[in-house]
Formats: structure tokens, sequence, C-alpha cells
């Protein structure tokens, strides 16, 4: 495939409705709950990416996420990488998975105070409980708890720092040790045409992770991600595209090559024609998903649809939870996956229920990855770059403000309550940044940390101006 401008990511997670009036946000609800079982339902969106939104959520007081800092580094030797893949022997998708795996956490957060949960996908950097993922799986989180695959135990985590426009986290796991590590690649070696296998928590299900055999099918990759309304676009570049279908939940887990080395993070997807877009992170809340059966075929390194139909029978369940962040539609058809005559035994067959077109999943290389990961594991803060938990002042503000951020609610008997803030104010500085709107609000706040004060500024609804200094209390990762 061409190096070329993918339009077309409609992301619906939960967070997108924190930027609108009122707390808790409206329209606030979660997803169907997706029922056990390997690749049913449709590829899944990246969530928005919000050029540093303010989020109404940012009123709220939340638990706090603790800034844990260490001395490890994941430096990358890519020549020992690149040359032990080259001599490695090819594994099967199975035995990929197999290899990898026990290196994998599963991700569930809490997002926000009404208790929606979301889940996701992470990789072990450090026997000590270092891990990788998208910023996009846990944004938004007040709780993160992760499940190690190769325990099996439960272990609560913080966020060491994040990269929103990048789309990369590192967590740290409390009381963690001896874990089993994720191998990294080198994805500079990566080609067209290279067999991969997407892994992760497909569906928000738990357990053993899934996977997905495909081909490298587009290297250096740019998408454009909108919310729900096709508006806000943000871009990702640099992507590592491929034809091994990712779903929802697999975001922050690995693309590996047939040596078992992860050369890539899975963050998005688009479905093809008649598929329903679903974000990297699956949320949870009771429903009726309706997935077909699956076909009696194994998956392979075939070209997926290249081979005769699968014998699975296609959609014949209910509908489930199609638009996510409503609860209405369905995901439709399940999936069929037969033996076909692919390039290698177990192929893909084509037969998928209401999809007509290819999907297309796409990874952060390994190598960009890592490098903000050193960063973030340094404490090297940057404009890209927060470090630790995400700050709030304790209120909620409107979307639409020109002059200033205007204060839609104060969080009862908080700090910026205290200090006399009310609803209808306008802040028009904080810190000595100049504030002109809620997005403006957000990338100050985002300077500072919990607990420290800072000098907000502000209009009353008679037109007086006042100052005070703010403590800053922890919320959601922004």
């Amino acid at each position: 495939m061409d190096e070329g401008q993918q339009q077309g990511p409609v992301p619906q997670g939960p967070q997108q409705h924190w930027q609108q009036q009122g707390y808790p946000p409206p329209g606030y609800v979660s997803y169907g709950y997706p029922q056990p079982g390997p690749w049913q339902g449709q590829p899944f969106q990246q969530p928005p990416k919000r050029r540093r939104r303010m989020p109404a959520m940012i009123g709220a007081l939340g638990l706090a996420a603790v800034l844990v800092t260490g001395s490890v580094a994941w430096g990358i030797d890519q020549h020992a990488a690149a040359h032990s893949s080259q001599l490695a022997q090819a594994l099967s998708p199975a035995d990929v998975a197999a290899k990898v795996s026990p290196g994998l956490v599963n991700v569930n957060t809490v997002l926000g105070f009404e208790g929606a949960r979301a889940a996701g996908t992470g990789i072990v950097l450090t026997p000590d409980g270092e891990v990788l993922t998208n910023h996009h799986v846990v944004q938004g989180a007040t709780q993160i708890s992760v499940v190690d695959v190769g325990n099996g135990k439960t272990y609560q985590a913080s966020v060491v720092g994040y990269d929103d426009n990048h789309d990369v986290a590192v967590l740290k796991l409390k009381d963690a040790s001896g874990l089993q590590t994720a191998k990294i690649g080198d994805s500079s070696s990566v080609k067209l045409g290279d067999q991969v296998v997407g892994i992760g928590n497909a569906g928000g299900v738990g357990g053993q992770p899934s996977y997905a055999a495909g081909k490298v099918t587009g290297l250096n990759q740019a998408i454009t991600a909108t919310d729900e309304s096709g508006q806000d676009p943000e871009n990702l570049t640099g992507l590592i595209a491929t034809d091994a279908n990712i779903q929802a939940g697999d975001s922050g887990g690995p693309l590996a090559n047939t040596s078992g080395e992860v050369v890539g993070v899975d963050t998005a997807g688009s479905g093809g024609s008649g598929s329903q877009n679903q974000p990297g992170q699956t949320a949870f809340d009771p429903g009726n998903p309706g997935f077909g059966n699956p076909g009696s075929g194994d998956p392979g390194f075939g070209d997926p649809g290249s081979g005769n139909p699968g014998s699975g029978n296609p959609g014949s369940g209910n509908p489930g939870f199609g638009d996510p962040g409503f609860g209405n539609g369905g995901f439709g058809g399940g999936q069929s996956q037969g033996d076909g005559q692919g390039d290698g035994p177990g192929s893909q067959g084509n037969s998928q229920g209401n999809t007509t077109t290819p999907t297309q999943g796409f990874a952060i290389p390994i190598n960009q990855a890592m490098a903000i990961a050193d960063q973030i594991e340094s404490g090297q803060a940057s404009a890209d770059v927060h470090i630790g938990a995400s700050p709030i002042l304790g209120i909620t503000v409107l979307a639409n403000g020109t002059q200033g951020a205007v204060v839609n609610d104060v969080v009862a008997n908080g700090k910026a309550a205290q200090a006399g803030l009310s609803a209808g104010d306008v802040i028009t500085r904080v810190g000595g940044t100049a504030v002109d709107s809620a997005d403006a609000l957000a990338t100050a706040l985002n300077e500072h940390h919990p607990g420290d004060k800072v000098a907000v500024t502000w209009i009353d609804q008679t037109g007086r101006q006042h100052t005070a200094d703010i403590e800053l209390t922890t919320g959601p990762v922004r």
C-alpha cells in the first residue's frame, strides 16, 4: 500500500463528552459488555486526540495517582534485535502469541466518577512492573488495575507519564516483582509484506490474550482521527499499517514479528463498509451483544480474503452495542474464519458478517514508543510529555468560552470553592499564563502537578477581578 493519509476514524470513547457543559457529563454512558470469544465484532477506532481540550471532569476530585520514578532505562539494541530476527526461525501465529503473551497485562480502568469501566492491553517492560500502553487506554481513568498474563495476579497501577499527542503512556504496577517481560524488537527493520501478529485483550474479556495474523501493508502511514461528529481532527503519523484484525481492547498491545519480538504498539483501526467503529479501549455495561459463531478454521499468515469463504455462521447473535457511548445499534454479524487458500496453512477465509471490505489496523513503531517511554521514565517533561498525575482545579467549565474559561460548576467544599470561584465566573489567567478558552485552561494546568499552588485570576459576574492561590488536586488522566 502506498503512503498516504487515511481518513475516517470516528472515535466514540466515553471521555469525549467531558468537554461539554455539565457535571457529570451529559450522555456519559458505557457500552455493552462483550461476551467471551476470539475476534468477534468489528475493529476499533482510536478515541479523539483532543488538542488538550478542557475535560468537564476537570472539576471533580479524583483518586490520587502516585508519581513513581526509577532508574530503569529501556534502550533498544537495534543491531542485535535485527540480527536475532534474521537468524530466528519464523514461528506460527499461535507460537508467536504463546511466546509474547506472558509479557502482557490486561488493563482495566474506572472512568470518571460514574462507575463506567474500560479495558485495554499493556506491554510489560521491566520485572518490577513498568508497563507500556496507549494514552487513550488510560485517558479519563480515576482508577487503574491490571491483570498480569504471566502470573495471573492483579495489581493496582499508577501513571508515570504520558504523551497524548503520540498516544503513549507508561504505567507502574504497585508491589510488582519478577514479572515476565516482552521482548522488544526493532521497528526500523520492518518491511512491507512482513508477517505479523496482533495480540491483545480483544473485546475486553480478560484472560489469555487473543491474536490475529496478518501482513504489514504500509509504513510511515498517517491517519486522521475525529470525534463522532467528524469534527476536531487529530493526526497520528509514522504508523505501521497491517491487515491483521486489530480489535476493541487490543489497544496498547503488541504487534509482533514472527520471532516473537514487539515491533509496534496497536493503537487504531478502521473498519470496512458495514462495520461499526469501536475505540481501542472497550467499555463495559450490561448488554446483550450479538456476535456470530466463529468459523472452524484457525487464522494463519495467508492473505485475508484470498481463500474460500469460511464455514462459520455469521451474525447469529442479537444486536448488542454498536454506537459506543450511547448503547444503540449493534455490532452486527459475527466473523467467520475458514481454511481458505492463502499463503500459509489455516489462512483466513473471507466470510465476515456485515463486512464487505478489508479492515486495517495501525500500530505505533516500537522504536518511537520506546523513545517516548525512556523520556517519561527519566522524568523529562516537555510540550508533549506530561509526567505524573493530572492536576485539576475542582471546577467544570463550558466548552464555548472565547474571552476565558467560563466556570459551569464548582465542586462543593473544594479548593476552588474555598477561594471564592463560582458558576458564571470567567477564568482569564492561571499561574502567569493567559487563558482565553477551555483549551487554554487545560494547557495551563498541564504545566503543573497535583499539590501545586497556582495563582488563578478570574472575573465575576459583576465585572470585578479576583486573584487567589489555589491548590491543585488529582483528577482523571487527561
